[in-house]
């Protein structure tokens, strides 16, 4: 049966319009469930980030007192004589004795546990193999600083998430007690009549039990939202089909007019003349479909004025995203969304950025890069680097592809020197316009500057804390690294350790040869502190002839190891005289505290560290005095 006019469009307002919002909703309704348990998981991960990192936290903290316990000379005894008994009974004295340990563990490597002592909450054990004199293995012995129960309350409180810690499959400590693990791979679980998601995983063993640590939160909240979302769903589509119903009957009701002149006006409008309208004749419905016609040619003249002007705005919009470039701090940030904003904005199916100052930059890509295109890239970019066109785009066509290449350089610095990478687009069959041409030189410039901006920003920031004749932390990263560290401690119940050393008779270097020849003496002295230093301590210039370090997660006793090395290396050191006469050889005295034990904040800290320098000096300097202890090593 044919349809009428009406019913056909009535069809294809069905087929056009309807099903495809049905089917959009049933999409959006199936992702919505997916979407907000992949947020859930999302900060579920970032919660096991947390804990994973308190946890190993917790075992480097523990290093310590393992390393002390495991050389006790009465314990070693015991377990070369095999009197299990005896090693029981002094395991369990050296750790009543460190109020930092948890609990402790000594077993054979047949798996009996020979002595545990403390908590059954210590967790995060550090490890350590106990062998006999002539080499043999004896057994394992374990300590935790680490109490199961504050991890998880910290981590809880630091994410805002549920915790628990399990231990062969028993929980040792949970922050909602009726959870008591979670499923490996994140899931939903029930625990106390309560819906919950989550996930667990194994941290390292060391030794012992094995360990995970779970991570979980209430499930309501997740339905909740997924049901928010799905009534918002239903409720924009809806109103979406009213609105495209309504449009179809205004329109059902306009297309009845004239068809033999519409033919006619429609090829006057495919040639962009809009000046001539459809003769309307009466009031009948052909000539409803006439006025609405030329209403519809005058609006798509309006629509076509009003689509330049929108390329207008995008085009000013682009510039003050490059004038946006100029102004940023993140020279990789910069990089990739110039890539990727050249490739949207020029129509491009691809995009590749190469980095030239890998000191600044890597390499970035956009878009889906087919064989043809990667040629063309790649063409482009050999193009742009050739010498001559440093300053300007280069166009070329490789396989039917066509692609732009351009270097990054600030505006009056083109040249190998200034340009940080090279950039390059490309699209298949269609060759890239002028005006976009032009777009991706500017563009280009725009990320050059920006580049040039956050590069400089970094030096700047570096300056500010570091001495400019030692290459040294100053004081006032110094001060600001030992404030850090001693937080850290208190935090963690880690020692935190400081070294103050000031070159013997230095004043008498600048007099005898010079203040050239004393800045050289101060650039050696401090090449031997960053040298001996690890990454994570902070050597400094305290003032003067005076120098610093602090000594990360170190006690006393390891801080004063270190600040002996130190002062033997400085007295082995040669600085050749600036003449070419010789060369000169200075000591320096070291003064050695640490907190907990020689002081308990950043200034009493410091006051005992100078005063034991002083009783260096005192002592006949190039020695090392330690606060508290009066002696030198």
């Amino acid at each position: 049966m044919l349809l009428t006019f009406r019913g056909r469009l009535r069809f294809f307002f069905a087929i056009i319009v309807i099903v495809p919002t049905v089917g959009l909703g049933g999409v959006l309704l199936t992702l919505t469930k997916a979407s907000e348990q992949g947020k859930t998981d999302a900060r579920l991960a970032t919660a096991l980030d947390v804990a994973m990192a308190a946890y190993s936290e917790g075992r480097r903290a523990a290093a310590a007192d393992l390393q002390r316990i495991a050389a006790d000379p009465q314990l070693a005894a015991a377990l070369r004589d095999g009197d299990r008994s005896a090693a029981a009974s002094r395991l369990r004295e050296l750790a009543l004795a460190d109020s930092a340990v948890v609990s402790a563990a000594l077993s054979l490597d047949s798996g009996k546990v020979v002595a545990r002592t403390g908590s059954p909450f210590g967790v995060a054990s550090a490890a350590s193999v106990v062998r006999s004199p002539n080499g043999g293995r004896i057994g394992t012995l374990s300590v935790s600083v680490t109490d199961a129960r504050g991890l998880v309350r910290s981590v809880a409180s630091s994410t805002s998430v549920g915790v628990a810690v399990i231990r062969d499959g028993r929980p040792v400590a949970s922050s909602v007690p009726e959870v008591r693990s979670a499923p490996e791979q994140a899931g939903e679980f029930e625990a106390g009549g309560e819906e919950y998601r989550g996930r667990r995983v194994p941290v390292p063993r060391a030794a012992g039990a094995r360990e995970e640590i779970a991570v979980f939160r209430e499930a309501g909240g997740i339905n909740e939202a997924i049901r928010s979302d799905r009534l918002l769903i239903i409720a924009a589509l809806v109103a979406f089909l009213a609105l495209a119903l309504a449009g179809a009957i205004v329109l059902l009701r306009a297309l009845q007019g004239q068809i033999g002149e519409f033919l006619s006006a429609a090829r006057r409008l495919s040639d962009g003349r809009f000046d001539q309208q459809v003769a309307v004749r009466g009031n009948d419905e052909f000539a409803q479909l006439g006025r609405e016609f030329n209403s519809m040619s005058e609006n798509l003249e309006a629509q076509i004025r009003e689509v330049e002007l929108k390329r207008q705005e995008l085009e000013e919009t682009i510039r003050r995203i490059g004038e946006a470039f100029a102004s940023g701090l993140d020279s990789q940030a910069a990089f990739d969304l110039t890539v990727q904003t050249a490739v949207d904005a020029c129509h491009a199916d691809a995009g590749s950025g190469i980095a030239l100052d890998k000191r600044l930059l890597r390499d970035s890509s956009a878009g889906v890069r087919a064989p043809a295109l990667s040629a063309a890239l790649d063409e482009a970019v050999r193009g742009a680097t050739e010498p001559g066109n440093a300053d300007k785009p280069v166009a070329v066509a490789v396989s039917g592809a066509h692609a732009l290449g351009i270097q990054l350089c600030a505006e009056g610095e083109c040249g190998p020197d200034g340009c940080a990478g090279v950039i390059a687009i490309a699209r298949s069959q269609q060759a890239f316009t002028r005006e976009e041409t032009e777009l991706l030189a500017y563009l280009a410039a725009r990320a050059a500057i920006s580049i040039e901006n956050a590069d400089l920003h970094g030096r700047v920031q570096r300056d500010a804390v570091t001495d400019e004749l030692t290459g040294l932390s100053n004081l006032r990263r110094m001060r600001m690294g030992l404030t850090r560290e001693l937080e850290r401690g208190r935090r963690f119940n880690t020692s935190v350790g400081l070294v103050l050393l000031d070159i013997d008779d230095f004043k008498k270097v600048n007099d005898t040869f010079g203040h050239p020849q004393g800045d050289e003496v101060l650039r050696r002295v401090a090449g031997v502190l960053h040298d001996l230093s690890r990454e994570i301590d902070e050597p400094a210039r305290y003032g003067g002839e005076e120098m610093a370090v602090v000594v990360s997660q170190t006690d006393l006793e390891g801080a004063a190891h270190l600040a002996e090395r130190m002062r033997e290396s400085i007295a082995a050191l040669r600085t050749p005289r600036l003449d070419g006469e010789g060369e000169i050889r200075v000591t320096a005295s070291f003064g050695v505290a640490a907190a907990p034990g020689s002081a308990g904040d950043e200034e009493s800290l410091v006051a005992a560290a100078d005063a034991a320098l002083y009783r260096a000096k005192r002592a006949g300097k190039n020695r090392v005095e330690l606060a508290g202890w009066g002696v030198a090593l």
